[in-house]
């Protein structure tokens, strides 16, 4: 029999319907249980009587508009209630209490992620008083619950907006995010200083962040998002492995009524705009846009509705997508067609009001052919085809199985298990080598179709269960994850037999690892080869409680328990993290006692597994070397001539061939014994209040410090020493090591080193190695102020003053368009350190945004997200002077290795200490987009026509810029007269035309 003094779920319904939940609890702890399920959702409030008494035992009845379904819930002692995992979308809401008359609340929208704080004060039945009924004033605005901080857009949101498809559009709307500056990152965004590699992104329960990288998500099929939230601070613990940002969305989902809809979009290459292309100092191309052109079509078309109503339903899309781009470079003329057939299904059953079960999957497979041409750049002429059409595909699919369920009274359970997949797989149209020469700015003397072929195949299974206890004054969530992710991949260089290789000319520095006299120029050929077949598993439990101290303070008190493992492709661990702690602590403080202002603070450790890309650049069993040879024939302007085979023409080899690295997987050997995880801590203080009736505005200061960094790191000079001290022979025949290692403790490596059977244990101690303790911490100050300006105008603002500094920005490396986490040239030798702190490369001072839409009458809207952003850091970047710094006689690494990486330290053309980021910034970049929506009744059907402006501006700031300040010459070390050259900018304006029939 129902309680009256419970915060609750309706009871459950049979003994059946017990056992199902059960089972299926069950069956996913076994499993192995990746992020919250869907929805995620919650509602609560209080109930008085407008004399202010709290009513005990009032009932309210949730009755989702579209689903027909209906949630029950009655207020406790305190006159308060709960509700959790609420489908999303609109509710109309009845408040029943006897003796008193009945309030209504009708279009209550539940949105993922966020709670819906709902308040009714109640008049007596047959009183004289005026009836007081609900409004819409009584949804509070402010969350009393929580100090997440964040956006929240759906489906109808983005569908009025001038928004592009994808989280990474989405997450620039957010305060705190801004976009990298290099090409290789796929747009994905940067959270508050965090590195763009350092995010977390979950849609329907599942981790759909790219696998190998981390950079973005996976490809999904948009149409059928329904709810996107960006979460930028104070994440509660149910989310671990990211220090960045969390996005969770959750799909759409059948209702009663049948739906059916159609939707046309068309990218016209012939309303596109180019920007102009990009000229070397000498005259060379650089950024070639004579030959750009991009057109873009797709097709949508979904239905839904109920199998049985009020109970099973089902949704289904197909959308099928064509591209076609050409490009070209510097002697290559690309023409790619690729096509893309996404679909995506959802069933949903809803058992009863206690149990609900779901099922997903999709497909974003996709496939093209490339025709490559010879290409004359100065005559802007196509020549011949070459070779023949190359395929290729990426992409996979993924599946997911969800429960919700509330097992008694004050618990409930939700459940996702699932798997998602991405391959790569390309065929070359040629096996000619790519070939550069950059002795003069960089010129390409090869007609490569591909430099390199790679066969990618990453598969992520993944599980979760989370169960939350709601008590009087508490309400405890507690639950656990296992997400094992399996890496196969191999790379090699394009080109057959003695051609295989990258190639480059260069002019030789002093002492040149070449063997190549100061100045004189020498052909370097470099192979590498991957290959793996490895394992990344990570595991987690979480618990959290939210206490309701006073009626004023509510207390978040979590932690989160974690353990990853990163194996070489024999199964044996070279990352094995386990006592990762994070405490998550928030405090609430309504200072009105009206839930309409509050003020917060929160503390938050966050941890960063070991990428699956480790597991292919640390954990693989690669193998790399170098050769090195005399100039031969040269053409008329000083080139060499390319021989039959595609590879340069060149003398004799200058010095014997140079190993990198032997293919070695030995786990004690490549990853230090005593690594320790990557985390971060966050601290934020914030204020929020109600105003204008239907807004909120807020200021919030962040503190961000990253604590612990992994990094690799060739300790060879270092290790030559050491093992000489031992009376050790390094008889390994390699001339690097790289090990995994956190900067600033020691690092413990094991291996036979002399081959004579015999394990040497070898400690480099961190005055040994003198590598700087990294740091990158970021200060802000976000102001925000969002809602309903008036009827008519909807709006999101926000300005944010940050600065981020340090050593390290992370992962990757904006500055060198190093996209490739965990392996970049940060701490590969102490003297690429030397110098290195300042201002990083995701230091936008400031940043202000706007977004929203006004309705211009019942049939248009116009559509606005604009930002205008202050540009990143510069840096003088050259090579290390010789004899000072870390590269002084004495010093740890006085090989001063560094130079042979040219010119990557903080150093300007004289050889003085130019600190990181004091070479100025980039200019502010301003991005205007605009759409206008036109809705109409045709046929008693719902048409919608749209255009987007895509950079309205043409703006064509500066995103990054080359920072290598001198370059090798004839003479040696010159000033590099293409410094500063832009590499990356606005992407031009471009058009967007959308038709939509709902029926």
């Amino acid at each position: 029999m129902k309680s009256n003094n419970d915060r609750r779920f309706k009871p459950v319904r049979s003994l059946a319907a017990t056992a199902i939940a059960m089972a299926l609890s069950g069956a996913l702890l076994h499993a192995g249980v990746a992020a919250a399920a869907d929805g995620n959702s919650l509602v609560k409030g209080q109930i008085t009587s407008v004399e202010g008494n709290k009513l005990i035992g009032a009932t309210l009845t949730f009755t989702h508009k579209a689903k027909g379904l209906k949630y029950t819930v009655s207020t406790n002692g305190d006159g308060d209630y709960i509700l959790r995992n609420l489908p999303v979308g609109e509710y109309d809401v009845a408040i029943i209490k006897d003796g008193y008359e009945q309030v209504v609340q009708q279009n209550v929208t539940v949105a993922i992620g966020q709670a819906i704080i709902i308040d009714a004060a109640m008049q007596q039945a047959g009183s004289n008083m005026e009836r007081i009924a609900v409004t819409g004033a009584a949804i509070r605005r402010v969350d009393m619950a929580s100090s997440t901080s964040g956006i929240t857009l759906t489906d109808n949101d983005l569908k009025l907006m001038p928004v592009n498809t994808g989280f990474e559009n989405m997450a620039l709307m957010a305060p705190g995010t801004a976009t990298p500056g290099g090409s290789n990152f796929k747009n994905a965004s940067s959270f508050g200083g965090a590195s763009s590699a350092e995010n977390g992104y979950y849609f329907n329960g599942l981790n759909v962040t790219s696998i190998r990288t981390g950079l973005g998500a996976i490809r999904l099929p948009w149409e059928a998002v329904a709810q996107t939230q960006i979460k930028t601070g104070g994440v509660s613990p149910d989310f671990g492995g990211a220090m960045g940002g969390i996005i969770n969305a959750v799909s759409k989902s059948g209702e009663n009524d049948f739906n059916f809809g159609i939707e046309a979009r068309w990218d016209p290459e012939s309303l596109d705009e180019n920007h102009d292309s990009i000229y070397q100092h000498n005259g060379t191309i650089d950024t070639n846009t004579q030959q750009d052109s991009y057109d873009f079509k797709e097709f949508q078309v979904w239905a839904s509705g109920a199998l049985i109503e009020d109970q099973l339903f089902a949704y289904a899309l197909f959308a099928p997508r064509r591209e076609e781009q050409t490009w070209a470079d510097q002697t290559t003329y690309t023409a790619r067609d690729r096509e893309e057939d996404r679909w995506f299904a959802k069933l949903d059953w809803f058992i009863n009001e206690d149990h609900a079960i779901g099922f997903s999957a999709m497909n974003n497979k996709r496939t093209w052919t490339k025709q490559t041409s010879r290409y004359d750049w100065q005559k802007n002429e196509i020549g011949e085809r070459q070779g023949v059409d190359a395929p290729g595909e990426d992409g996979g699919k993924v599946y997911s199985f969800n429960y919700n369920g509330y097992l008694s009274d004050t618990l409930s359970v939700t459940a996702v298990i699932g798997q998602v997949t991405e391959n790569v797989e390309n065929v070359v149209a040629s096996a000619v080598p790519g070939v550069w020469d950059y002795r003069d700015g960089t010129v390409t003397l090869s007609q490569h179709t591909a430099s390199s072929v790679t066969e990618e195949k990453f598969t992520r299974d993944q599980a979760r269960i989370d169960f939350t206890w709601d008590l009087e004054a508490h309400s405890i969530q507690f639950g656990f994850d296992h997400t094992k992710v399996k890496v196969k991949f191999h790379e090699g260089q394009n080109g057959l037999g003695d051609a295989e290789g990258w190639w480059s000319i260069k002019n030789a520095g002093a002492n040149d690892v070449s063997g190549a006299a100061l100045g004189q120029s020498f052909i370097e050929r470099r192979v590498r080869t991957r290959d793996v077949d490895s394992d990344v598993t990570a595991q987690a439990i979480y618990i959290n409680d939210s206490w309701q101290v006073t009626e004023q303070l509510v207390l978040n008190l979590g932690a989160r328990y974690s353990k990853f493992e990163n194996t070489v492709s024999d199964g044996r661990a070279f990352v094995d993290f386990d006592n990762q702690f994070a405490p998550r602590l928030q405090a609430i403080y309504d200072l009105s006692g009206d839930g309409s202002s509050k003020v917060f603070a929160t503390f938050g450790r966050y941890f960063q597994p070991v990428s699956a890309n480790m597991n292919i650049t640390q954990g693989s069993a690669s193998v790399e070397w170098f050769e090195y040879f005399a100039l031969d024939q040269v053409d008329s302007a000083g080139h060499p001539v390319i021989t039959g085979d595609g590879s340069p023409s060149r003398g004799a080899m200058l010095r014997d061939r140079r190993w990198r690295q032997r293919g070695i997987t030995e786990p004690g050997l490549i990853a230090s014994a005593s690594l320790k995880p990557m985390y971060s801590d966050e601290f934020t203080l914030g204020y929020q209040t109600e105003v204008f009736d239907n807004m909120s505005a807020g200021v919030r200061a962040i503190y961000r410090d990253l604590r612990r960094s992994t990094e690799d790191t060739d300790v060879a000079p270092v290790l030559a020493k050491k093992l000489a001290a031992m009376g050790i022979t390094d008889n390994v025949g390699q001339g690097s090591y790289y090990v995994l290692n956190n900067p600033g403790e020691d690092i413990t490596m094991s291996y036979d080193f002399d081959g004579d059977g015999t394990i040497d244990n070898v400690v480099l101690s961190a005055e040994e190695l003198a590598l700087p303790t990294p740091k990158r911490r970021y200060l802000a100050m976000e102001f925000t102020l969002e809602g309903a300006l008036t009827d008519d105008i909807n709006l999101n603002a926000s300005y944010t003053w940050s600065k981020s500094y340090g050593n390290t920005e992370g992962l990757v490396k904006t500055d060198n368009d190093q996209a490739d986490p965990g392996w970049t040239t940060s701490y590969d030798y102490g003297d690429l350190m030397d110098h290195s702190y300042g201002n990083l490369p995701n230091d936008h001072r400031h940043a202000l945004k706007i977004s929203g839409t006004y309705r211009i009458n019942d049939d248009l809207t116009l559509g606005l997200v604009a930002r205008t952003t202050s540009g990143r850091p510069k840096s003088y970047l050259s090579v290390h002077p010789t004899g000072v710094d870390s590269c002084a006689t004495g010093s740890p690494w006085d090989d001063c290795v560094s130079v042979y990486y040219d010119h990557a330290s903080h150093y300007d053309e004289h050889g003085n200490p130019a600190p990181r980021g004091s070479a100025g910034t980039l200019p502010w970049a301003t991005n205007i987009d605009m759409s206008l929506a036109y809705k109409t009744d045709l046929f008693g059907n719902e048409l919608t026509l749209k255009g987007t402006v895509y950079n309205l501006l043409n703006a064509d700031a500066a995103l990054d810029v080359n920072e290598e300040r001198t370059v090798y010459g004839d003479n040696g070390v010159e000033l590099n007269p293409n410094y500063g050259l832009t590499e990356m900018r606005q992407s031009a304006r471009s058009v967007s035309l959308v038709a939509r029939l709902t029926f």
